[in-house]
C-alpha cells in the first residue's frame, strides 16, 4: 500500500509517512501499552488501518500521546542500517532485544514480521527514551561482534567432510546433551550448526568441550572405518630380523607394521632385493 495514501488512518494522523514500519508501531502500540483489543488482519492492510484510525479516534489522548513517543522514542532507519536483512545476525539480535526489553507480544501480527523487523518493533515499542534505546543498541552491536567470535570454535568443521561431520555432532549431542537438542531441528551444515549454537545458552568453554568430543568420536570412528580395510597377520621372525626390524622402527620414528609395509611396497614397486623366479 502507497504510503499517504488518503485513508481513515492518514486523515486521524496528517503529516505522518505511514510506512510499513508506523503502521506495525501503531498496531502494536494499541495493542500491548494501550490494551486496545484489535482483530486480527494483515499488516498494513486496509482493514488494518481503518481498525488504527477508528481506535485513534476512539481514544484522542492516546492519538496526542503518539505524536510524542513517535518523536521521543522511534530511532532513525540509519541506527538499524549495520543490521542484516536476513541470517543468523538478526535471529540472534531480535532473541536477544526480547531479552533486553522484556516485551512477550503475542500478536499474530508481531508473527509475520522477518527477524530484522522484530528487532526494529520491540526498539520501537520499548518504553524508553531516545538516547537509552540508542545506547542499548550500540551494546547489542558489540555483543554480537563478540559472540560472532566464538565461530572459530566451529572451524574443524569447515572442509569436505562437513555433513558428515555435523551429522555426527547431532548423534553425540543428542546422545550426551539431551537438552539442548530437545524441540531443535537437526543441523546438516555448519550454518546451521553455528544457529543452532546462537539460541543454546551454551557458553565458549561449553561449546570447546563439546568439539574436542565430538573430533575425539570422529578420529574414533574413522581409525575403525581404516581397521575393515586391514587384515592381521600372525607370523614369526628370527630374534635377529626382530632386533633389525625394531632398529628401523625407532630410528626413522615409524611403528614395526608401517616399516613393514613400506619395505614391502617398495620392494614391489622398485625390485631390488628379491630376484624373480624363472618363468616355467
Amino acid at each position: 500500500m502507497a504510503v499517504n495514501e488518503m485513508d481513515l488512518l492518514s486523515e486521524e494522523l496528517p503529516g505522518w509517512d505511514l510506512t510499513e514500519r508506523e503502521v506495525t508501531w501503531l498496531w502494536l502500540f494499541l495493542e500491548s501499552r494501550e490494551s486496545i483489543q484489535m482483530d486480527e488482519c494483515q499488516l498494513n492492510s486496509q482493514t488494518m488501518r481503518n481498525q488504527i484510525a477508528r481506535a485513534l479516534r476512539r481514544n484522542p489522548r492516546v492519538t496526542r500521546g503518539l505524536v510524542r513517543a513517535r518523536d521521543s522514542e522511534l530511532l532513525p532507519e540509519e541506527a538499524f542500517s549495520w543490521v542484516e536483512k536476513n541470517g543468523r545476525q538478526p535471529k540472534w539480535l531480535a532473541a536477544q532485544a526480547g531479552n533486553k526489553t522484556g516485551l512477550r507480544i503475542r500478536s499474530s501480527v508481531f508473527r509475520t514480521l522477518t527477524d530484522r523487523e522484530q528487532l526494529i518493533a520491540l526498539f520501537d515499542l520499548w518504553d524508553r527514551d531516545f538516547g537509552q534505546k540508542e545506547s542499548a543498541l550500540k551494546r547489542l552491536s558489540d555483543a554480537w561482534t563478540e559472540h560472532a567470535r566464538s565461530d572459530r570454535i566451529f572451524s574443524w568443521f569447515k572442509d569436505k567432510d562437513e555433513r558428515t561431520k555435523c551429522a555426527l555432532a547431532w548423534s553425540w549431542l543428542e546422545k550426551n546433551k539431551p537438552r539442548l537438542t530437545w524441540r531443535a531441528e537437526p543441523f546438516t551444515k555448519l550454518t546451521e550448526l553455528l544457529e543452532f549454537f546462537d539460541h543454546s545458552g551454551a557458553s565458549d568453554e561449553e561449546k570447546e568441550l563439546y568439539v574436542d568430543k565430538i573430533k575425539r568420536r570422529w578420529s574414533t570412528q574413522k581409525t575403525r572405518e581404516k581397521a575393515v580395510e586391514k587384515k592381521q597377520y600372525n607370523f614369526v621372525l628370527p630374534l635377529s630380523v626382530n632386533a633389525v626390524l625394531d632398529k628401523l622402527a625407532e630410528e626413522h620414528q615409524l611403528s614395526r607394521t608401517k616399516v613393514l609395509e613400506m619395505l614391502i611396497l617398495g620392494e614391489e614397486q622398485h625390485e631390488l632385493y628379491l630376484p624373480k623366479q624363472p618363468s616355467r
